[in-house]
């Protein structure tokens, strides 16, 4: 039996690289899955590959900055698969939030905290109350260093990871009596895109790899173990923590 086998799922930012990494990882360790990103009729060929492994799959498109898709989102999702054990947010906004205080337009950071605060905590507040009378569960945010150790010309970006970071530790103080867990992890110097040769590029220039004691850059495959954990029993008694996957960056 796998690590997640039997256990329910719902997967925010499935339609992005790491997100889908992350969806066929846990469908391999036995999760059934609902798939949402902002169109999902991009999420059919990852529904297919996670029904070929035996476990039932869906998608359900949502755009997290709209409350309406995300109350839509939280009802199918349970319905879909009958209730669910784990919430993974790794939903991003289109916009990467880029440019220093001064440059970056006002709506960006509007941007940034919709889709990855003010929407992860309206699609927690429809979901939590139904996970508590079910027993519990987990969730799990992704987070970045940025959040914690600003980097010039990411702030849009990195506030809004922060913040998240801040929710996930108030999801585990007030709901860890309902029985819910919540925990992050933070991918750094990761290739989340694919292009490491491009992203270790950039990271040389910037003077971030010499930081790394690993001195080289992550793959998404590398990110997998902390999402596990953190889905699985076996961090039963660990919440409002956060995991950096990020080469031992000083």
């Amino acid at each position: 039996m796998g690590r997640l086998e039997g256990k329910r799922a719902l997967m925010t930012g499935a339609g992005g690289l790491l997100g889908s990494d992350l969806c066929r990882a846990f469908a391999a360790e036995g999760a059934h899955l609902v798939l949402t990103t902002r169109t999902a009729a991009k999420l059919a060929p990852l529904v297919a590959e996670i029904e070929a492994m035996g476990r039932r799959a869906a998608a359900v498109a949502a755009d997290m900055t709209v409350p309406a898709d995300l109350d839509r989102l939280a009802e199918s999702a349970w319905d879909a698969l009958g209730g669910i054990d784990v919430v993974l947010i790794s939903a991003q906004p289109p916009q990467p939030g880029l440019g220093t205080l001064l440059e970056c337009p006002e709506d960006n950071f509007t941007e940034q905290m919709q889709a990855m605060v003010w929407g992860p905590l309206h699609l927690m507040r429809a979901l939590a109350p139904r996970m508590a009378a079910a027993g519990g569960g987990s969730v799990i945010t992704v987070v970045s260093s940025t959040g914690f150790d600003p980097f010039p010309g990411y702030g849009a970006y990195g506030i809004a990871k922060g913040a998240l970071w801040t929710l996930t530790r108030y999801m585990a103080a007030e709901w860890g009596k309902f029985g819910i867990r919540a925990n992050a992890f933070s991918p750094g110097l990761v290739a989340t895109t694919g292009d490491v040769e491009g992203h270790t590029a950039m990271l040389k220039s910037s003077g971030m790899l010499a930081r790394t004691a690993l001195g080289r850059v992550g793959t998404n495959d590398e990110c997998i173990g902390a999402a596990l954990y953190f889905a699985s029993d076996e961090s039963r008694f660990t919440s409002g923590q956060k995991i950096f996957v990020d080469g031992g960056r000083y």
